[in-house]
């Protein structure tokens, strides 16, 4: 599968720029000064580019697949906001294959040569957790052997909840078998333990982000893990609290070969997702 560190162009929505002037200039303006290719997508109904843009497996290889996550499809207002991407890749001119498969691209993350997933893929496909077929025809559309790693999601009327599912809030990879992981443990100690020992048992050494400060900021430094890498270059959000410092520090740590730039991001970021989430990064010929 395609990496970070072998992509280098971005694209970002064109509802970025309309919902969020400031953000769309900044982050373009340090694209510019950093050299990094970028453009616009075309035709898109929302700001999260990485859930419903194809997933490239390689250069030439794009799976398009089912985007219908279920917070959004539980009304019409919020389907409403559901990005029809067959027609943003064809105006792009992107050849792809589909898969039926339900698919959130949030929920992709490439490790090595392994591809993690929350088993929350599970559920929106409706099928049992431990449906080794299931898993089997994953890993066929996806051309990887696929990590499954715990989401649970107790009430999802609740507003701290996590409905999303995605693995990139949980892990990013940092080159060989070394895997950062968030801050997990501070909202849920057992599932990080458990995303833990799932990836240690494939062999990653894991490092987990956890922050050592007097007032902790909860409602932001869950986003850290969800920084942007394109080729050797790092863009971290930040929110002006105490975490930044610590969370620049292990990220450089464990990306030693990288220039790090940092950005602030909290009005994306208010919204559950921060800069992973609102970029689609890709090789691009």
């Amino acid at each position: 599968m395609i990496k970070d560190i072998d992509s280098n162009k971005v694209f970002l929505s064109d509802q970025l720029e309309k919902k969020y002037p400031d953000t769309f200039r900044r982050l373009t303006a340090l694209f510019n000064e950093e050299g990094v290719e970028w453009d616009i997508i075309p035709h898109t109904n929302d700001i999260w580019a990485r859930d419903y843009m194809p997933i490239q497996i390689d250069e030439n290889d794009f799976l398009l697949y089912r985007y219908e996550p279920d917070y959004l499809s539980d009304d019409s207002e919020r389907k409403a906001t559901i990005t029809d991407a067959s027609l943003v890749c064809n105006s792009m001119a992107i050849k792809h294959r589909k898969t039926e498969i339900k698919i959130d691209g949030g929920n992709v993350t490439p490790c090595g040569e392994y591809i993690v997933m929350t088993d929350k893929v599970f559920t929106e496909n409706n099928k049992d957790k431990n449906d080794k077929e299931f898993k089997r025809q994953l890993e066929t559309e996806l051309r990887h052997i696929i990590i499954i790693i715990p989401w649970h999601c107790i009430d999802s009327d609740d507003e701290e909840a996590d409905v999303y599912g995605h693995s990139d809030g949980f892990i990013h990879w940092c080159g060989g078998n070394i895997v950062l992981m968030s801050n997990h443990r501070d909202v849920d100690p057992k599932e990080a333990s458990e995303i833990r020992k799932i990836m240690e048992s494939h062999g990653f050494e894991v490092t987990e982000m956890l922050f050592d400060v007097p007032h902790p900021e909860p409602l932001w430094n869950w986003a850290y893990i969800n920084y942007l890498q394109v080729g050797h270059l790092i863009i971290v959000p930040t929110f002006g609290i105490e975490e930044d410092k610590q969370a620049l520090r292990y990220i450089k740590t464990l990306n030693p070969t990288c220039k790090i730039r940092q950005i602030r991001l909290r009005d994306i970021a208010a919204w559950g997702g921060a800069l992973h989430c609102i970029t689609w990064n890709i090789k691009w010929q």
